[in-house]
């Protein structure tokens, strides 16, 4: 397959970008923790609980979620059912691959609409996560939702182009052997190659 430089360093830009976004994730997942930690310790020692602890949990769970899917989709990509997949001719296995991550990124692209629709309902309404006098707005969540479809949906879109223009090897997150001509080769050598092949 053709070397694309231009493919691979967009590859590096998207890979960056749903990184960052996932580390956002994490942030959600540690303060969820501490909540759940806190509300627990309060209400064990000083009969206290955090207000709307549960309901702030709850929604963290948001961010979590929808905040990594898009990183993962790259880093990862869809399941694959290797021991039926690895029979198929090559082309065939390249057609379907871009067939799913298409079908994937039109899907996840109709449900960010959705959700964009939904978030919009919430703000109009200012609709909140309870009835309580401490409670909080939801339309942040919902925007969350609806912004997490769509980077998975840019997502899927890119992993589409990739199958194309880049080997698996030379993808960011890749973790499986390199091809066999550059196994035995010593570092300076493949590196050398790859210089020459960019020049």
């Amino acid at each position: 397959m053709k070397v694309y430089h231009w493919a691979e360093k967009l590859d590096k830009i998207i890979f960056k970008f749903m990184y960052g976004v996932s580390i956002l994730a994490a942030v959600a997942l540690m303060a969820a923790a501490v909540l759940c930690t806190v509300d627990s310790l309060s209400a064990k020692f000083f009969s206290v609980s955090v207000p709307n602890g549960q309901d702030w949990v709850t929604y963290l769970n948001i961010p979590i979620v929808f905040l990594a899917m898009g990183y993962l989709q790259v880093e990862r990509g869809n399941t694959v059912v290797d021991l039926l997949s690895n029979k198929f001719p090559k082309a065939l296995n390249h057609v379907l691959q871009i067939f799913g991550n298409i079908l994937g990124a039109v899907l996840s692209a109709y449900l960010a609409y959705c959700e964009f629709g939904l978030m919009a309902s919430k703000l109009s309404t200012l609709a909140k996560s309870s009835s309580s006098a401490n409670a909080f707005f939801v339309w942040p969540f919902a925007m969350i939702v609806a912004v997490g479809y769509l980077l998975v949906a840019v997502s899927f879109a890119w992993c589409a182009v990739r199958v194309v223009v880049i080997t698996p090897h030379r993808r960011m997150g890749y973790i499986g052997p390199k091809p066999e001509d550059e196994q035995d080769l010593p570092k300076t050598a493949a590196a050398s190659d790859r210089k020459g092949e960019q020049q």
